[in-house]
């Protein structure tokens, strides 16, 4: 019914615009619809009148221009009538193709999204990155039943989507460096180099992860402070995991003077660690020499613990702990120092320096 009551209103347009284009191009006194001749005609109609749209279809897809006689012939819209009729019943089993196909494709990504949101929640994914590879799939997979879905109706959108390529383009080099992010992102969320609630050292940070999403990592440092790096940082940086081994070691540095016994130092410094339920006794805590100084011995407590979370506190716990260790064990801990000797040289005497002689 609305198209019978549109189809009129969509003849006269067409056949007023025809009119406006042929005044255009043709002399004044010309004109494309043909009145009814107040006075008898021949037999013989010219060639325009033959060659008439028969329906509203041929009407439209030709181009032509139509008569307002044959605009009124009632066969006219009886038989556009019948066109629209028979074109429905055609176009109805596509339709419901196409339907069928959609929901097809719908059903295909509610069972991938299902199997891949549901491995990657036993994985611990964070939330972020389950919900954009849920988009993705979303508009992936229900964009192609989508384009298949017109197609089977008739509907080309092949230069909408030729257009859409284009703006997608030009937004891929305007917003390059997110999509970067994006892409480590994912890497990260394959790779798996570190997860949510892993204690790592990153640029000398420490600190415990506290989201991975699209575009970045949260950190959460001992000083109380939320750090945000760029996934692509975090792929080119160095990332320490202190989380993927059951123990870590702490390595306590303190220096002794070049006079003084290193295993003295040792006995002193390993007497602090019994009682303490942190530390581990297998593998055994050890004092090493991790080098001769200028000015001193450097030594290294070592010991390793369970929990990564205390690394920083016991380190400055037991660095202070192993200063008054050795001062009360009579060790000295030097501080950096530089001798002078000047030597007995003529240029030294007529300064009227001292005079010094050199060392046997």
């Amino acid at each position: 019914m609305f198209a019978v009551i549109l189809a009129p209103l969509l003849i006269l347009a067409q056949f007023f615009a025809a009119g406006a284009a042929a005044q255009g191009n043709s002399p004044p006194s010309t004109t494309q619809v043909a009145a009814a001749p107040a006075t008898s005609q021949p037999s013989t109609q010219p060639a325009a009148a033959i060659d008439q749209p028969k329906t509203l279809r041929e009407l439209f897809l030709s181009g032509k221009t139509i008569t307002l006689q044959k605009l009124l012939e009632p066969s006219f819209w009886q038989q556009s009538v019948n066109d629209f009729v028979v074109g429905a019943l055609a176009f109805i089993p596509r339709l419901i193709v196409a339907i069928f196909l959609f929901g097809l494709f719908y059903i295909i990504y509610r069972g991938v999204r299902r199997l891949v949101l549901s491995s990657m929640a036993k994985a611990k994914v964070d939330p972020s990155i389950r919900d954009m590879l849920g988009a993705l799939l979303r508009w992936s997979i229900m964009g192609f039943g989508l384009v298949i879905a017109c197609n089977q109706i008739g509907i080309q959108i092949a230069a909408l989507l030729t257009g859409v390529s284009i703006i997608g383009l030009a937004i891929g080099f305007a917003a390059q460096e997110t999509l970067a992010n994006f892409i480590a992102g994912v890497v990260i969320f394959w790779d798996k180099p570190f997860k949510v609630g892993d204690w790592i050292t990153i640029d000398g940070q420490f600190g415990q992860i506290l989201r991975v999403s699209f575009r970045s990592t949260r950190i959460l440092n001992t000083d109380g402070e939320t750090i945000v790096m760029p996934n692509t940082a975090m792929l080119a940086s160095k990332v320490a995991n202190h989380s993927t081994h059951p123990v870590n070691r702490v390595n306590v540095p303190i220096g002794i003077a070049y006079k003084e016994s290193i295993d003295k130092a040792r006995s002193a410094l390993l007497a602090l660690l019994p009682g303490d339920a942190r530390i581990c006794h297998d593998p055994e805590p050890s004092v090493v020499v991790k080098e001769c100084a200028d000015s001193s011995v450097n030594l290294l407590l070592r010991f390793w613990i369970r929990d990564e979370s205390i690394e920083r506190k016991i380190f400055h716990e037991y660095l202070e702990k192993a200063k008054n260790a050795l001062d009360a064990a009579g060790i000295e801990i030097p501080f950096p120092h530089m001798q002078v000797l000047v030597e007995d040289t003529p240029a030294i005497q007529s300064l009227g320096g001292p005079r010094m002689r050199p060392a046997s």
